[in-house]
């Protein structure tokens, strides 16, 4: 496929990208990811108190964790694509997504019923999705193919600072709340302490907004001359029809550990209160720090071994990153929730978080890598169509299936988690060995 850069497409001036600047704006969409992980996961330190406040079931919260977030994420993910590839000002977008998705988590602190908490986290959902389909084409067009894995990963770091900041912010706050019975806000009447942590969190929303507005659009790089500049959504699918072998195998083992992520991430809290006695002060402040620190570390690295590994002259240097930490982080992840103490099992927790976050942010700039310009945000939100739907949707009710309905019992939650290690990871190291040589290919000719 033939393609064009800003320097040599005509009437398109080229940018000089200058460093700091191109920093800066990964640096903005860091923060936007952090605050969109925070409003996101910080339900998952909540379980107990809502459960006992709307009477639910392991299975109904995982609706809410995972299946009301992602439903229509991934369908509003869809014509979000197709805008960020033919939008004049892309960052526009994401300004009306973070306030949007603000109001909807202030939102789930106003309802007092399953219905109510159900939608307002669908809409944080559909805030949310404006993100990250507008940051990987950004951060593409201002990064060239060789630093653009570390630059997707330093943005990508936001997920997990974000999750642990979830942990620890959420923690300490329903904390306080419940050591004050609640909360009374003047005109608007009394809360549950979880109601309050909601809308709390959903506070600095309108700050990250105004951040966002700072970003300057960028000339497109990489753009296909066969394709229109303005390509139809159909196109989109189009292309991946067309390597469906590629792009099947990159997408399904993409949904696939995001599958295993996200649920073992989301039920974890909850499996150590349970099957320990911690309280979720403890568990904010521990797996917080597990989260914040293995997730940062492992993410960056993953993105600088990738670029050592494309300086040394291999061309399908982001697949092999994540086919070995695939493989590595496997026994820790199934081992962790069979520990027979708290210290061990979030010991195990820390190695699996640690190699598996390698592969966090060098997946995706696998897609990008891949994909032609006009065709970036499409492709990214097919991608996340399937991520979200699979890994978001089912990943938290996989295991809460295994818990409810195939044992019975909610003290098994920490088999459950290991069932679902031991059955999902050997399919996606399968994926991503058919991958490897087709995508080696792809990244030839894309070049």
């Amino acid at each position: 496929m033939v393609t064009q850069t800003a320097a040599t497409m005509p009437g398109i001036r080229a940018i000089g990208r200058p460093g700091v600047y191109r920093w800066m704006v990964v640096a903005i969409l860091f923060v936007g990811y952090c605050f969109s992980a925070i409003d996101a996961r910080v339900l998952t330190l909540m379980v107990g108190p809502i459960q006992h406040d709307l009477n639910l079931t392991d299975f109904e919260m995982s609706l809410l964790q995972g299946f009301a977030f992602s439903l229509l994420y991934s369908i509003a993910a869809l014509p979000i694509g197709r805008f960020v590839d033919r939008a004049r000002r892309r960052a526009t977008l994401i300004v009306w997504g973070v306030v949007f998705w603000s109001m909807m988590t202030a939102a789930c602190g106003f309802t007092s019923s399953f219905i109510g908490l159900f939608l307002a986290r669908v809409g944080v959902g559909v805030g949310e999705a404006t993100l990250s389909p507008t940051a990987y084409s950004l951060i593409s067009d201002y990064f060239e193919r060789r630093r653009r894995a570390l630059a997707i990963s330093f943005y990508a770091i936001g997920y997990p600072i974000g999750g642990g900041m979830a942990l620890l912010v959420g923690g300490w706050l329903l904390t306080h709340f419940t050591g004050l019975g609640g909360a009374t806000l003047p005109a608007l009447g009394r809360f549950e302490p979880w109601q309050m942590v909601f809308i709390c969190v959903a506070a600095p929303g309108l700050i990250v907004a105004a951040l966002m507005m700072l970003i300057r659009e960028p000339p497109r790089q990489d753009v296909a001359v066969e394709l229109s500049p303005h390509s139809s959504l159909r196109e989109g699918f189009d292309y991946i029809a067309q390597r469906w072998v590629l792009f099947g195998s990159l997408i399904g083992s993409l949904s696939l550990i995001a599958l295993l992520a996200i649920g073992t991430a989301l039920w974890f809290p909850t499996f150590l209160i349970r099957s320990y006695g911690m309280t979720a002060g403890e568990v904010g402040l521990q797996y917080g720090l597990v989260m914040l620190v293995c997730g940062t570390i492992g993410t960056l690295a993953g993105g600088w071994a990738s670029g050592r590994l494309m300086q040394s002259g291999r061309a399908d240097a982001n697949m092999r990153v994540v086919l070995v930490a695939t493989v590595l982080k496997g026994l820790p992840l199934i081992l962790a929730p069979l520990m027979p103490s708290a210290m061990l099992s979030l010991g195990m927790m820390a190695i699996g978080t640690l190699i598996g976050q390698a592969s966090q942010g060098v997946m995706l700039a696998a897609i990008q890598d891949v994909t032609p310009n006009q065709l970036r945000g499409q492709v990214t939100a097919i991608s996340l169509l399937f991520v979200n739907l699979l890994g978001t949707g089912l990943g938290a009710s996989v295991i809460a299936a295994i818990t409810d309905f195939g044992f019975g019992d909610q003290g098994a939650l920490g088999y459950s988690i290991a069932i679902a290690g031991a059955v999902v990871l050997p399919v996606i190291v399968g994926l991503l060995l058919v991958a490897l040589p087709r995508y080696r290919r792809a990244v030839v000719v894309q070049s």
